[in-house]
């Protein structure tokens, strides 16, 4: 059977060149993996004038969450009459 062994390095210099080429690769990957292309401009109207559906006006929200709890209350409450 055969063993693999590792490279040997012998001396300080070539551990410090093999140490500096893997930072330098990996430092140069990382900057090529995160690196994106300009933004394109986003237009968004949010659509400000008077042209805009019943359901985005905030009052029409408001009364239908009023309107919910008054249904809610009135199926919930606790009628405590007796009856003959």
């Amino acid at each position: 059977m055969k063993t693999i062994t590792q490279p040997s390095t012998n001396s300080k210099l070539e551990k410090f060149i093999f140490s500096l080429t893997m930072i330098l690769s990996t430092m140069l990957l990382s900057v090529k993996t995160f690196a994106q292309s300009a933004p394109e401009k986003v237009e968004v109207d949010i659509n400000a004038g008077g042209d805009s559906v019943w359901y985005g006006q905030p009052w029409v929200w408001v009364v239908g969450i009023a309107v919910f709890i008054v249904i809610i209350v009135a199926i919930t409450r606790n009628n405590n009459s007796t009856k003959a």
